[in-house]
């Protein structure tokens, strides 16, 4: 190919851009709702957990513990659920002031 033959292509390729039309611009994305509803401190608090047997410990002291140890797992499941409950409710009132 000529140097000539390169230069028509060229300018050819440059004139067809020119005749383009610009992509549409990109739709904005939809909004998104951002709640602050954070947990009052009283729901997050750490519970201490049971304290392990130590030393000659016997069969009823591992039962006690167990038992102990269940309880407290409960209570912190319980302490998620209501956690989630509030942020569901507080998520919701949310969404009905916007609405309104």
């Amino acid at each position: 190919m000529t140097l000539k033959a390169i230069v028509i292509i060229g300018a050819g390729a440059l004139l067809a851009a020119c005749g383009s039309r610009p992509p549409e611009p990109i739709p904005s994305p939809p909004a998104i709702s951002v709640y602050m509803c954070a947990a009052p401190a009283g729901m997050t608090e750490p519970e201490r957990q049971p304290l392990r047997p130590l030393g000659n410990y016997t069969q009823d002291d591992v039962a006690l513990y167990i038992t102990d140890l269940h309880h407290w797992a409960t209570r912190g499941w319980l302490k998620v659920a209501r956690i989630r409950e509030h942020a569901d409710k507080c998520a919701q009132s949310a969404d009905d002031e916007e609405t309104e």
